[in-house]
């Protein structure tokens, strides 16, 4: 096995041993959390602690990465997402809950990001959107098999057991980087430098820089939408059991982990922005179809465009995200890349719960919606054609 092979392995097994862990959150955190919190909005703030904390130190994470070194930071993040899963079953108010997601957020911080800079920095040229969307298909992996976990644990023994097995996954997925993350990787691809962006400021310069990160931060805000209200309103509104909506967030990641390597492969073919473009329209219909479902099939149907559409949004997104990195600094691009998705997935909860409480959940998912399309759009606008003819 090749040297990258085995950090591509040892990384990927990482990444869906700490997923997997998340998922089991996703059909039982939020109705917990109704019951100790004051109003939705209150909800939407205790979700929305994890993305701000990954949102705040991901883009500095992400360049001490190319200074320092990306294996300390792949365990220490795995190393503190064990110590904090069991505080969820100690906490017993939304403030408590609310830090407890934070420090899971700097865990997440250290994670993803950094090792989504590696196999960027390993990608070979012309096969960004395959390699990238078969990589981080292990996030999504985890993220389908965790909810159905999670469901399965709090319908038949207790939510107790969820929190407690989610630090046990993040326990294997730190033995695991520990005993296999040893050898050296071998050199990057070489391309000519580019602008730099640790100054924050030069990132309001870089137009296709700017463009990704707003249309990230768009597709973030319906993300967190569909993970945090609809499990809200399936169980609330519909009276879905926890483990139906385990099944719903399933489908939807099930999807997007199964066909985001094979639309990647596609997309490195027929360009990336034109599969970005293709899976920004599924999405933003799905999305706004969600408040005006009554069942679980119709949310079932949904949550299969959810996948389809993510299938050609992930691998395309990291791909241009690639591009850009090779120029502008790997860790300090993916950083900013995974930051603008954490900043979204914090906003869409808090928004969402304020107009939740505000004009019901008929007027959330559509404005979710329409935020994602606008997003699309400012890609299309600022991603210059100079930089789509290269990728």
């Amino acid at each position: 096995m090749t040297a990258f092979k085995k950090i591509f392995f040892s990384l990927y097994m990482s990444v869906f041993l700490s997923s997997l862990g998340l998922g089991i959150l996703s059909p039982i955190l939020p109705s917990y959390v109704d019951q100790l919190a004051a109003s939705s909005l209150i909800l939407g703030v205790v979700f929305g602690a994890y993305p701000a904390a990954r949102t705040l130190l991901m883009p500095l994470i992400g360049r001490l990465s190319d200074s320092m070194g990306w294996r300390p930071f792949i365990f220490a993040g795995l190393a503190l997402f064990t110590a904090v899963s069991p505080l969820y079953a100690l906490s017993h108010s939304a403030v408590q809950l609310m830090l407890v997601r934070f420090l899971q957020g700097i865990a997440a911080a250290m994670l993803l990001p950094v090792a989504m800079s590696v196999i960027g920095k390993l990608s070979p040229q012309g096969r960004e959107g395959f390699v990238m969307g078969s990589f981080t298909s292990a996030f999504f992996a985890g993220l389908g098999f965790g909810p159905l976990i999670g469901g399965f644990l709090r319908d038949f023994y207790s939510i107790n057991a969820a929190f407690y097995s989610m630090g046990i996954l993040a326990f294997l997925a730190l033995i695991t980087s520990v005993f296999t993350l040893k050898s050296a990787p071998p050199d990057p691809i070489q391309v000519p430098a580019g602008p730099k962006v640790h100054n924050p400021w030069r990132i309001i310069r870089d137009a296709p820089l700017m463009g990704l990160l707003l249309f990230r931060f768009a597709r973030a805000v319906g993300i967190g939408l569909v993970w945090v209200i609809m499990p809200l309103y399936a169980a609330r509104d519909l009276g879905i059991s926890a483990f139906q909506v385990g099944i719903l967030l399933s489908a939807n990641t099930f999807l997007t982990t199964i066909f985001q390597a094979p639309f990647g492969y596609l997309a490195d073919r027929i360009g990336h922005v034109r599969s970005l473009t293709a899976g920004s329209f599924i999405a933003a219909a799905s999305i706004a179809s969600i408040g005006f479902s009554s069942s679980f099939w119709q949310l079932l149907a949904i949550s299969v465009g959810l996948g389809l559409s993510g299938s050609m949004i992930v691998p395309s997104g990291s791909a241009l995200a690639v591009s850009l990195g090779r120029t502008r600094g790997m860790g300090s691009v993916m950083g900013l890349f995974n930051s603008s998705l954490s900043f979204g997935t914090m906003i869409g909860p808090v928004a969402g719960g304020w107009l939740l409480d505000l004009n019901g959940v008929r007027t959330v998912f559509p404005a979710g919606a329409f935020l994602a399309m606008a997003g699309l759009v400012c890609l299309l606008v600022l991603y210059r054609e100079v930089e789509i003819s290269k990728v």
